[in-house]
């Protein structure tokens, strides 16, 4: 079977950016503990080469910013008058906006600084140094609710993560697992659950991923009431670094290929290793899938 060269180029990719960052924490180290001696600057270095190597590989016209998602109430050619008596509302602060600029206009800009239309976004990541327990909810809320932002009719919503290098979630792989079901459960407290703003890719890059699998329902297509969602767990083994990168270009790109976007069909870009098997999953998770227009 074909296919390896593919894997081992992405896991090249992977260990590029572990080393970039291991680098900056040589020449920039933290007094005490792990990691450079800024924290925040920390943060904003590891958004900074994550966005470089997303970049690298998202088709033309494609971009990655950093800001805010603004859905005006005002009528759209996707929504027509639907939205016209909405109230503006905007989304918090944004690590990462992958955005459709050669298709969508923005509000504003300044370098790669804006504020754009629900419309045009791709993905939403929310990047940290580390994972921590106490930040989980607040980032899987921010998510959700810039999702609802880009609730639109007839398209497929946007690839929603929560990345890491490193994280304080358990020593055990089943601990970390279970906690983050937790708190996804925890930030989806109201139901029904809409399918489209659960996370997509939860992961601490050097070491494992957990991401979220649709598990079709049993009713008509127009009344998907009872569709499912679940979350598997694959461990970054030796030689196996490639499976977070791969996850989160393959969701990206999931969405810019979708039905509805006109961007054709999707390449064969990635290759997941045959037979790889998950350590963990969740509970099915039943969502509401009937309402189109907002979550």
């Amino acid at each position: 079977m074909g296919g390896k060269r593919i894997e081992d180029y992405w896991s090249y990719e992977m260990k590029s950016i572990l080393e970039k960052y291991k680098q900056f924490e040589t020449l920039i180290p933290a007094s005490k503990g792990k990691g450079a001696a800024h924290r925040g600057e920390d943060g904003r270095y590891i958004e900074s080469i994550l966005k470089e190597t997303l970049k690298k590989f998202l088709p033309e016209g494609v971009e990655i910013l950093t800001g805010f998602i603004l859905r005006s109430g005002v009528e759209s050619g996707m929504s027509g008058k639907a939205r016209k008596n909405d109230e503006d509302q905007h989304s918090s602060q944004l690590d990462l906006i992958v955005y459709d600029v050669q298709n969508y206009p923005v509000y504003q800009r300044f370098e790669d600084t804006a504020v754009v239309l629900p419309e045009g976004v791709l993905g939403i990541i929310s990047v940290k140094k580390t994972l921590r327990t106490k930040e989980i909810v607040g980032e899987i809320g921010a998510l959700k609710r810039a999702a609802e932002l880009c609730s639109l009719k007839g398209r497929k919503g946007p690839f929603l993560a929560l990345v890491g290098m490193e994280d304080e979630l358990g020593k055990k792989d089943m601990t970390r697992a279970n906690m983050i079901e937790r708190k996804i459960n925890d930030a989806f407290v109201k139901k029904p659950v809409c399918y489209e703003a659960l996370p997509c890719f939860v992961g601490n890059l050097s070491e494992w991923t957990i991401h979220k699998c649709h598990k079709p329902g049993t009713g008509l297509r127009d009344k998907r009431s009872d569709e499912r969602a679940e979350y598997q767990m694959y461990i970054h083994r030796d030689k196996e670094e490639h499976l977070g990168l791969q996850f989160l270009l393959k969701g990206i790109l999931d969405v810019y290929y979708s039905a509805g976007r006109n961007h054709g069909k999707q390449p064969g870009f990635f290759n997941f290793p045959e037979g790889m098997q998950y350590e963990w999953k969740s509970k099915e998770i039943h969502c509401d899938m009937t309402s189109a227009q907002r979550c």
